[in-house]
């Protein structure tokens, strides 16, 4: 695919190319040597972006002579060379008067041209059935541009900066259902963040996932529960009886109960939704909840404020052949990017290694196969529970991680195993001893 602007506009962007390190690093990534119309012309950008790699610095035009006498092909001339560096150094100078509008051509055909590569690759994966690597090509595609939000500056914000901070609504936060949980993180957690709570098989996780679920709905947000391994029934019922305070035993027998306080639940928290989807374990990748995501808000309108995935080791990452210990950090990280994509917080859980059965309390190095999978969330606690603890309906929350506020605290937790419903504990919460 050949630029579709005139060839005078070509010498332009090579002109600023080898001249204007700032017009470089912003166009370089959106440029290849295939789209100029003349070899000539990808011959010289080539040999510019080569020696800035190597050496940092632009190359003046002896440097592009000598390198192209070095790189041409045999029916070539130097002269050739000469002649259009002569030609791009003469271009009528009120032409490069406006950088800006050069790198906007720039950047539309770069767009235009990453998504027709895309589509034209996605034409042989479609063949073997890869859906996964065409949602991830055609993605990419997406994202092409140039990058025009260049951060904070530092010493002329810092007053505009600390302003936010004092403005900032804290009733935005995600709160959790542990009161000691919400005063630490000044209100609970925020949009754009992982949060994951770990434990052993058993223990509770899917639990916990529900119980936070239920706590964002009491906010009025919208939630959407991935479940990798139950049933989206079976976790419905967990819902009514922890919304309900029907214990489970007596769901069957005690429909009007349930149907009333769940009316009564609608009714206090109008603007609370709540979809459950089943994906079959060990299958669904990021891109598969990307693609329900789009659906539920084509179809439903429906863009949740939560998203909870029940587990992480029961997906599938987005690229095959990786190691266990890899796979999970890397759909760790696709979590991650999901939650900053969505303008969301995303819960999910995981599993410990079999010594998560026999400690105390339980940290990262109980961590199963993958000590990465915690260095992308934000906020991360472990569920701790003995059998006579078990057997009282009491649990202890340690939180292992917290990217902005204390960590390495226990807050103790009461489970009603009829009504599923956990709270915290009136017992005063345990620093970690060390």
């Amino acid at each position: 695919m050949k630029y579709e602007f005139s060839e005078n506009l070509q010498r332009g962007v090579l002109y600023l190319l080898k001249s204007n390190r700032g017009f470089y690093l912003q166009i370089v990534n959106l440029v290849q040597p295939e789209y100029f119309d003349f070899p000539v012309h990808a011959r010289i950008f080539s040999i510019v972006r080569d020696h800035y790699e190597e050496y940092l610095k632009l190359p003046n035009d002896e440097i592009i002579i000598e390198e192209a006498r070095k790189e041409k092909v045999a029916s070539e001339s130097l002269s050739d060379y000469e002649d259009e560096i002569l030609m791009v150094n003469g271009l009528d100078a009120s032409s490069l008067e406006n950088p800006d509008y050069l790198l906007d051509l720039v950047e539309d055909f770069a767009r235009k041209a990453s998504m027709k590569e895309a589509i034209k690759d996605s034409i042989g994966l479609l063949k073997e059935d890869r859906i996964e690597e065409i949602e991830e090509k055609v993605r990419k595609a997406l994202t092409v541009c140039r990058t025009v939000d260049y951060g904070q500056v530092y010493f002329p914000s810092i007053k505009d900066r600390w302003k936010r901070v004092f403005d900032e609504d804290f009733s935005d936060r995600y709160g959790t259902f542990l009161p000691s949980l919400n005063r630490v993180l000044e209100g609970g957690l925020s949009a754009k963040e992982l949060a994951m709570v770990v434990a052993p098989p058993g223990v509770g996780k899917s639990l916990f996932l529900v119980n936070q679920s239920v706590e964002a709905l009491m906010e009025g947000r919208k939630v959407l529960y991935l479940s990798l391994e139950m049933s989206e029934d079976k976790i419905a019922q967990r819902f009514d009886s922890v919304m309900a305070l029907v214990p489970q035993t007596q769901l069957k027998t005690q429909q009007n109960v349930l149907h009333e306080r769940i009316e009564q639940f609608c009714g206090r928290y109008p603007s609370s939704q709540l979809v459950i989807k089943q994906f079959p374990t060990g299958q669904a990748t990021v891109n598969s909840v990307r693609a329900l995501l789009v659906q539920l808000k084509n179809y439903e309108d429906f863009e949740p404020d939560l998203i909870v995935i029940d587990y992480l080791e029961l997906m599938r990452p987005s690229r095959e052949g990786m190691a266990e210990y890899q796979a999970q950090q890397r759909i760790s990280e696709e979590f991650r990017g999901l939650a900053v994509e969505n303008d969301c917080l995303v819960w999910t859980a995981t599993q410990t290694n079999r010594q998560g059965r026999s400690v105390k309390v339980i940290t990262d190095v109980e961590l199963a196969d993958a000590y990465g999978k915690i260095r992308t969330c934000d906020f991360a606690l472990s569920l701790n529970q003995n059998e006579e603890e078990f057997e009282n309906g009491f649990m202890r929350a340690y939180v292992m991680k917290s990217r902005n506020s204390h960590q390495r605290f226990i807050v103790p937790i009461n489970v009603n195993y009829g009504t599923l419903r956990m709270t915290e504990s009136m017992d005063i919460f345990e620093e970690e001893e060390d």
